[in-house]
């Protein structure tokens, strides 16, 4: 017995579920499991980074609401997180090189997407799907948080549905999202190259003196 058989075979039940969730999606429900898909693309990235800018400026503007330090510090974050997650998530994927279900189990498998034959272990979309819950968890209110980890959740199942991840691909890829968001949160004490330094100061972000701002308009 090895540590694959016990932490990721989990003695067969890793494959029991993948069967159980693959062979289960209803023919007219594809089309669900395909927007759970897409929901997890790194693509999206830049749209959140750009709604967190907007939404921070409005704050500032109209003094309503979360405070517009809070609101940055997230997208800081984000970007500090996506980019330790590419670099980690990478790392694991060549260096393990786990086999997807479509060539661990063969013509079982429904496929509903193009995916690589090798490199699936972690999900990558289950990754940013979780440093997208992360990022906005602590500026949502209840109602969002439920429908964040609903989005959460609808990611991972899309992507055993489809046959392109097994479900400790999934499992794991949570944990490196949650892993390097709690990485990120320290980047601010971090040396900051030039360009990001700029372009956080662009949007009137001064990492050094983030907690300062916070703190005084917690007081006023």
């Amino acid at each position: 017995m090895n540590l694959k058989t016990v932490f990721y075979d989990w003695h067969g039940w890793n494959t029991r579920l993948f069967e159980l969730l693959n062979s289960g999606l209803p023919e007219a429900a594809q089309p669900l499991a395909h927007i759970g898909s897409a929901l997890g693309n790194y693509w999206a990235a830049p749209i959140l980074v750009v709604a967190l800018t907007l939404w921070a400026r409005h704050a500032q503007v109209t003094g309503s609401g979360l405070s517009s330090i809070k609101i940055r510090l997230q997208a800081y974050r984000f970007g500090w997180a996506c980019l330790l997650a590419l670099v980690l998530t990478g790392l694991l994927k060549w260096g393990l090189d786990f086999a997807r279900p479509g060539t661990a189990l063969g013509h079982s498998v429904r496929i509903l997407a193009s995916v690589e034959r090798s490199h699936g272990f972690p999900s990558g979309h289950s990754v940013y799907a979780a440093l997208v819950l992360g990022t906005l968890w602590p500026l949502a209110s209840r109602p969002v948080r439920g429908a964040l980890l609903l989005m959460l959740l609808w990611v991972g199942y899309a992507r055993v549905a489809m046959g392109a991840h097994f479900p400790a691909d999934v499992i794991a890829g949570w944990l490196v999202g949650a892993l390097c968001l709690l990485a990120a949160g320290a980047a601010p004490s971090f040396p900051i190259p030039r360009v990001l330094t700029a372009a956080a100061r662009a949007f009137g972000y001064q990492p050094g003196n983030a907690a300062k701002k916070s703190k005084a308009n917690e007081i006023y």
